[in-house]
């Protein structure tokens, strides 16, 4: 892949589009669902829905990209931005983005993801044919979209708007960090995420748990944060899955490194606080409020 900081971007986004799926119990291995026809996704987008996932984790195209005749990315966006709809606005943004990827890439990666094929030839020419009307101020406006979905807790979109970087541009958090527009782009990005992730929403507490160990994307190095997210969705997980006795991607076993060098005091509060997230998660998951865009 000819761009090694595109690749992360997509690589991370696609194992948080991952947990978004199992989050939400719609994980499923099996034949594509039924989507709806071009017309029905322009007369009534929010009501759009795909199980699989395209470019970086976004949706496809409203099953567009099996269409002949795709519906123009152009009517796509000014349709679903008209119900002015937050969820609709995150739809935009990941049609807009599954373009831009696309133009770069000549494909689209982690296509029908989990099953994780390569796009067939006929697939290219229709994602291509989608993506003609793809224009510099959609490029611009996809950030907006994204920040209203943020803004608004749609499930993802924080994330997301992490990892676009100050206004869309990543480099900003390296050639400007003391502008004081990207230092309130910082904080604003840091806050949405953790309220989200608070909540128990996997996407963010992935992210912050990556991001407070290692330090991406500008967010500070935090041992007790980065250990306190990751017990939580250990939890979680265990919530989920009561009978593979503390097995499964999170267990405490396979990361316990994250503990070191924190006091036995740290180790508590932070055993509280996971403790409070998963169940957040559990409220919510019985009010039915972890369903995604």
């Amino acid at each position: 892949m000819a761009n090694p900081k595109l690749a992360l971007r997509i690589s991370i986004t696609a194992i948080a589009a991952a947990i978004a799926i199992w989050a939400a119990g719609t994980w499923y291995a099996g034949p594509v669902a039924p989507t709806p026809t071009p017309a029905q996704s322009i007369q009534a987008p929010s009501q759009a829905k795909d199980g699989w996932t395209g470019a970086a984790g976004a949706p496809l195209a409203n099953g567009t990209a099996h269409a002949a005749d795709p519906v123009a990315l152009n009517r796509q966006v000014d349709a679903l931005i008209a119900t002015r709809d937050p969820n609709d606005a995150y739809k935009a943004h990941n049609l807009i983005l599954e373009c831009i990827t696309f133009q770069q890439l000549g494909a689209v990666p982690f296509f029908h993801f989990p099953e994780q094929r390569e796009m067939s030839d006929a697939e290219k020419q229709a994602e291509a044919k989608l993506c003609a009307s793809l224009t510099e101020p959609m490029r611009r406006s996809r950030i907006d979209y994204l920040a209203i979905a943020a803004k608004a807790g749609v499930p993802g979109a924080s994330s997301g708007f992490l990892m676009a970087g100050p206004f869309g541009d990543p480099s900003a958090l390296e050639t400007r960090p003391d502008d004081p527009l990207v230092v309130e782009w910082k904080r604003l990005a840091l806050a949405q995420l953790s309220t989200e992730a608070a909540q128990g929403d996997l996407t963010s507490l992935h992210t912050l748990w990556t991001a407070h160990m290692s330090g991406m994307y500008s967010v500070p190095k935090d041992a007790r944060l980065a250990y306190t997210y990751n017990a939580a969705m250990e939890r979680i997980y265990r919530q989920q899955n009561p009978g593979e006795n503390g097995a499964g991607p999170y267990s405490a076993s396979l990361f316990s490194f994250l503990k070191e060098g924190l006091t036995p005091a740290q180790i508590s509060r932070a055993d509280e606080d996971a403790a409070l997230i998963a169940e957040n998660f559990r409220l919510r998951r019985a009010a039915g409020k972890l369903t995604g865009p």
